[in-house]
Order: structure tokens, then C-alpha cells, then sequence
């Protein structure tokens, strides 16, 4: 499962933070994940839960943020979102767009003492 890699990464991540900002426990890492990563929120959580270990993961908590794609016309310059999944633009009718949100996968920040 690509969720229990990332869960890895996270804490891995997020512990490196931690001791650099010599925390002893993290309360929440909130996460901004874009729709377009198929990330199952709910085997996110799980997996967290069960990963996380020792102290200064003892409160800790998986804040998600749910990132829409948003697309950009590369021929008339409008952002747009692709409604039913059609990545044309809705503007000037070009099919030539690129993702400007909707792919991240990262640590917005991170929570504790």
C-alpha cells in the first residue's frame, strides 16, 4: 500500500523536526494532500495510529487538508477546476492546461512541545 509508505516518511520526517526543534512530543502534523495522490485518508489515519511509537507520539494526531485540482490554460491563462474531469479548458475550449494544485503530498506543519 503506497499510504503505508508515506505514513513512514511522515513520522520519519516529522521526528527529524522534532528533534531539531527539540520538542518532546508532537500533538498534530497536519498534512496538505492534492485529490489527484489517491491517498485513502482513512488508511492514512489507521496506519499512523499503528505506526506511531514512544512518547513523543503519545497524543499525536494526522490533520488531513484536501487540495482540489486547479488547472491553468496555457492557451488563454484562466485557472479552472475540471468539474467532471474533462481537462480542457472551459474558457477558450484549449486542451492544453497543466496542474498548478492538486498534486501535493507534504508536511504543512507540524504541532507540540
Amino acid at each position: 500500500m503506497h499510504e503505508l509508505t508515506v505514513i513512514d516518511n511522515i513520522l520519519r520526517i516529522s521526528a527529524q523536526v522534532a528533534g531539531e526543534n527539540k520538542l518532546k512530543r508532537i500533538d498534530i502534523v497536519h498534512l496538505n494532500i492534492g485529490t489527484m495522490q489517491h491517498l485513502n485518508e482513512e488508511i492514512m489515519r489507521h496506519g499512523f495510529d499503528a505506526a506511531k511509537e514512544g512518547p513523543l507520539w503519545a497524543t499525536a494526531k494526522l490533520e488531513v487538508r484536501r487540495l482540489p485540482v486547479i488547472l491553468k490554460c496555457n492557451g488563454c491563462s484562466e485557472e479552472f477546476s475540471p468539474g467532471d474531469g474533462k481537462f480542457y479548458c472551459p474558457y477558450c475550449g484549449d486542451n492544453n492546461t497543466r496542474i498548478i494544485q492538486g498534486m501535493e503530498l507534504q508536511i504543512k506543519s507540524i504541532e507540540g512541545e
